[in-house]
């Protein structure tokens, strides 16, 4: 029993208030529901101990009933560039499996053609409550039971139909799910394998002479890439190309590893001994999906450059359609405005004729569609690349509402420092590729807020060293998040403190300006390193997250402040104190800033701060990345990513 206070949830939350619970009390007896809750809870939690036990089997159950607590970080990352994270959600497949297997298993034992949908009803019923109401178990749980009560009346099963009931009950029952992309994702998917896997099986057949066995997991995964690819782009720029080869390869294993962990999670409860064999046996399959997932997401091209959200999502459905009626016009499915249709190929009768109007515009249509796919995946990251200078200094990449700047003396070219990685390891990445980074002979971590070092696991592969902001008060810096990743990534760290050098090692001459040592800030913005970076003539200041409180003990410290270049605190923040432009006297203003940012940043008095004293700003949401080069004859010119906003302005 809880108690708590109601409380009005979001517009778009799937029930319109909800209970802050201030208090939970263990009752002493509860009807059948609450026995089957605690049962199921038993058996997740007895999987769930006995794998955190067993080396190598974090993977088993997120197979079998849905949970992903043990899997590591790095995993997850892994799985995630591979396209495999919906290996370990538990979704159709699972149900699927489940199903087939109890139907299989009833037919052996003789039951009848109308018990068998029955009681893979209740066994499927059963296996949602153990792994709990997720949306895509439920849309997979309620076509899977129309198509049982449909056999069960004795007509064709027709998942089509099935699929489009699952949607309509689901919606029903909660709109706002519309508005999920798990949800649209796992219909979308859904019907793309019941459309086209099958036709694409086919084809792999008889054109490659693909095996079944390898057929079928590559025509299912291919089929679910052709019909996410647009709704995926809505969520993050790029195709994941290396996603179908992945699959392809891990998709088999995945089922057995179900299967085994679901017979784990029932024999734990009542034979210990043989539930851990059978888990041990669920790692198997679960170490072969491991090891695709790792090695797939190291492969060079892996993810394909194509741009994101609406425009692109649009782009590649027109590519798609493009592709798809020029196959249509070959084969007949279609004909041209006039009449002029290809004859379908029939067995038995003469080779189909396809009329040559039919033939230019089949070919016109596959040009225009594998063109532009060609122009966007493989000249377009070629031309940026070239576009961007080769001798540049100082680089605010584009990584939305967080900072991410490199910089390094032009005469060292190699030796690259690295401030912050911003939240998204895509965006970091992109940047750090179209530079020409490869390795980081430091990188700084300004402080610990998610902005800052979100996508720091994406590049421990990168980086030499790190230099990182003291621990605020009341934390350890063995519990901090920051330091647990660069031990596990045996990357030497050092922590910033007043008068820190840079000791003649590779990279840029640094220095930390504050915070001061002795004492620990009270918050993570006013734990910011503040540091002067050399950059062969030039001087850069960085000013990380902090307030108008930290720069005014800096002013009033004494230090030495003149720089060329400033990276404005905290994305351009009312929180400034006005004094400190005049005292640095930059020609440059580097503002890292999201584009559209819930926050107002940069608000117009620090912009106005700056320009009063001759600096010029330069804004990552109004320019994209930003790069200043070093002149030969001392200065820095601005190049920008794109010209918008005040981009005039940054002309010297």
């Amino acid at each position: 029993m809880a108690r708590g206070s109601p409380e009005l949830l979001e517009p778009a939350s799937s029930a319109g208030f909800g209970v802050d619970v201030h208090e939970i009390r263990e009752r002493e007896s509860g009807g059948p529901s609450a026995l089957l809750g605690g049962l199921a809870a038993e058996l997740r939690t007895g999987l769930r101990n006995a794998a955190e036990r067993m080396p190598g089997t974090e993977l088993v159950p997120g197979f079998a009933v849905g949970d992903t607590s043990l899997v590591s970080e790095d995993l997850d990352e892994a799985m995630l560039a591979s396209s495999l994270t919906h290996l370990t959600a538990v979704s159709g497949a699972n149900c699927a499996l489940v199903v087939g297997a109890i139907s299989w298993v009833l037919a052996g034992l003789g039951a009848g053609r109308r018990l068998r949908p029955l009681l893979a009803a209740a066994a499927l019923g059963l296996f949602v409550t153990v792994v709990g109401p997720d949306a895509s178990v439920q849309r997979a749980a309620v076509m899977a039971a129309v198509i049982l009560v449909s056999g069960f009346g004795g007509k064709r099963a027709n998942a089509l139909p099935a699929l489009g009931l699952a949607m309509l009950v689901l919606l029903l029952a909660d709109p706002w799910q519309a508005l999920q992309p798990g949800f649209a994702l796992s219909v979308v998917a859904t019907a793309g394998i019941l459309l086209m896997a099958a036709p694409i099986a086919d084809r792999l057949r008889s054109l490659v002479r693909l095996p079944a066995a390898f057929a079928l997991p590559v025509s299912v995964a291919l089929a679910a890439q052709l019909a996410c690819g647009p709704l995926l782009l809505l969520l993050q720029p790029g195709i994941p190309a290396v996603g179908v080869v992945a699959n392809a390869i891990a998709a088999p294993a995945a089922p057995l590893g179900t299967g085994l962990g679901l017979v784990s999670a029932l024999l734990l409860q009542t034979a210990p001994a043989l539930g851990d064999v059978a888990l041990f046996c669920a790692g198997l399959p679960a170490r072969w999906v491991a090891a695709t997932a790792r090695v797939s997401a190291e492969l060079p091209a892996g993810r394909w450059h194509w741009p994101g959200g609406w425009n692109g999502a649009l782009l590649l459905v027109a590519c798609q359609t493009a592709l798809l009626l020029a196959w249509a016009l070959r084969h007949g499915h279609i004909g041209l405005p006039g009449g002029a249709r290809a004859t379908r190929r029939r067995p038995w009768r003469a080779a189909p004729h396809v009329p040559l109007r039919v033939r230019l515009a089949s070919t016109a249509l596959s040009g225009l569609g594998l063109g532009t796919i060609a122009a966007i995946t493989l000249l377009a990251p070629s031309a940026a690349r070239l576009s961007v200078p080769h001798d540049w200094a100082v680089v605010a990449c584009d990584v939305g509402q967080g900072d991410g700047l490199l910089l390094r003396d032009p005469d060292l070219p190699d030796e690259v420092m690295l401030v912050d990685t911003g939240d998204d390891p895509a965006l970091i990445g992109a940047c750090l590729e179209r530079f020409g980074v490869d390795r980081i002979a430091l990188a700084v971590l300004s402080h610990d807020d998610g902005d800052h070092v979100g996508a720091l696991p994406a590049l421990l592969d990168r980086i030499d060293a790190a230099l990182i902001a003291p621990a605020v008060r009341g934390e350890e810096t063995a519990r901090r998040e920051v330091v647990r990743r660069l031990e596990a990534a045996q990357i030497p760290y050092r922590i910033g403190r007043r008068g820190l050098r840079s000791s003649g090692a590779a990279g840029p001459a640094w220095e930390v300006l504050a915070p001061a040592a002795g004492r620990a800030p009270p918050d993570t913005n006013s734990a910011s390193l503040v540091m002067r970076v050399a950059v062969g003539r030039a001087r850069v200041l960085l000013l990380g997250d902090t307030g108008a409180e930290e720069q005014r003990e800096l002013l009033r410290s004494g230090t030495e402040l003149a720089a060329e270049v400033i990276k404005v605190a905290h994305h351009g923040s009312r929180d400034q104190d006005p004094g400190l432009p005049a005292a640095v006297g930059a020609e440059w203003a580097l503002v890292s800033v999201g584009t559209g940012n819930g926050y107002g940043h940069p608000v117009p008095e620090t912009l106005a701060a700056l320009v009063d004293v001759g600096a010029r700003p330069l804004r990552t949401d109004l320019h994209g990345s930003i790069a200043l080069v070093a002149l030969a004859g001392g200065g820095l010119e601005p190049w920008v990513e794109r010209a918008e906003g005040d981009a005039s302005e940054a002309r010297p």
